[in-house]
Parts: C-alpha cells; sequence; structure tokens
C-alpha cells in the first residue's frame, strides 16, 4: 500500500512540476518597416513624412470580415510610438493643437465601378460626429484609440513600447472588401520634419 501511495505521489508531483513549466506563447514578431509596409490587410501602418504638402499615403487594402460585425468599425489615423511615454505624449499633442491639415478619401475597389465611403470625425467639442465635405478635407487631428489586440496579433506593436493614435476620420462599420484609401498633406509643414509617424488603419470595437 505505501508503495502505491508512493507511486500516486510521484506522479502527481511530476504533473505539478510539469504545470508549473509550462512557458506563456510567444509574442507574435515585430514587423520591420518595411515588412509593414508590405502588409495590405487592416490592420496596417504606412510610414509617412509631415513636413512636405503631397500625397503621403494611397494604399489598395482588403478588409476582412470581423468575427462580430461590432469589430469592424474603421478608424483611420496618425499614430506616434516610442520607448519614453511623456515625449510620445507631447509629439502627439504637438500634432494636436498644430491645426494639422489633410484631404483623405477612402473608396471600395472591388465592385463594378469604384465607390466613394462616407467619412466622419469628431465635432470640434468632441462630444459627436460630423461628416467630413466631398473634397475629404480635415482641418485637424483629434485624439483617438484602436484596438491594441489585433495589432500585437500583426506583428505592428510592440508591449514594450508607449503609442498614441490621432484621428483623421473614421469609415464606420465596413463590409469586407477590397478598399484605396488616399492621404494628402495640405501645406508644407518644415515644422514637423524629421518627427517619426505612421499611418495607422484600424479597428475599434464598439462593444467596449
Amino acid at each position: 500500500m505505501r508503495a502505491v501511495r508512493a507511486v500516486v505521489a510521484s506522479v502527481v508531483l511530476a504533473l505539478l512540476v510539469g504545470c508549473g513549466s509550462t512557458s506563456s506563447p510567444e509574442a507574435p514578431k515585430l514587423l520591420t518597416r518595411a515588412e509593414a509596409d508590405a502588409r495590405a490587410v487592416v490592420p496596417f501602418t504606412r510610414g509617412v513624412r509631415l513636413d512636405k504638402a503631397g500625397r503621403i499615403v494611397d494604399v489598395t487594402f482588403e478588409a476582412p470580415a470581423a468575427v462580430d460585425p461590432q469589430m469592424s468599425w474603421l478608424k483611420l489615423g496618425l499614430r506616434m510610438q516610442g520607448s519614453e511615454q511623456k515625449a510620445v505624449s507631447e509629439a502627439a499633442e504637438r500634432l494636436r493643437r498644430a491645426e494639422f491639415q489633410t484631404r483623405i478619401h477612402l473608396e471600395r475597389v472591388d465592385m463594378a465601378k469604384p465607390s466613394p465611403i462616407p467619412l466622419s470625425r469628431s465635432s470640434d467639442d468632441g462630444r459627436g460626429w460630423q461628416k467630413l465635405p466631398q473634397d475629404g478635407r480635415v482641418e485637424r487631428l483629434f485624439q483617438d484609440s484602436v484596438d491594441a489586440y489585433p495589432l500585437v496579433q500583426a506583428g505592428l506593436q510592440s508591449e514594450d513600447m508607449f503609442y498614441e493614435v490621432l484621428q483623421i476620420a473614421d469609415a464606420g462599420l465596413i463590409d469586407p472588401g477590397r478598399y484605396r484609401v488616399t492621404v494628402d498633406i495640405v501645406e508644407d509643414r518644415p515644422e514637423f520634419e524629421g518627427m517619426q509617424v505612421e499611418f495607422i488603419a484600424a479597428y475599434y470595437s464598439l462593444g467596449k
């Protein structure tokens, strides 16, 4: 009987040790800038510069089907990142206060002919929404947020870095399909030369 108990105890101990040594799954590999710039499915990012007027984004991409329709609210904006939270927040605040003006257009391109997608932005008081004019002009940027988990899984976000997102426009709940987005800077802004910033297209879950 003692022998049986000893065997059982050994098995239990082995199981406990085995459970304790189970390692957590590794985080997805962080994409290089070149790899991220080649990605053409939501979520995606593009490295951009903000000091010269003209087109900074022209991307044809796929919007995949979302498991939950409430998770397919598409946001389009700029993202800053860095190892120090204060520096990232200050960079975002500079852009937010600078009345940085852009023109943005989104269209669906997998139909008989391209179909423009209505875009909107936060109202000036931050309490509602307003549609963008036909020319897609956006007068300023607003603080915003997107779902982090899909970005981490896509290799576009590191848990060791700090991020800030500024809204250019929202496309709302979009259907799966193929789209094209373009963004133009309205005027030269030499004060932003060298700023590390990305264009970002990512989902936000309305269920939050």
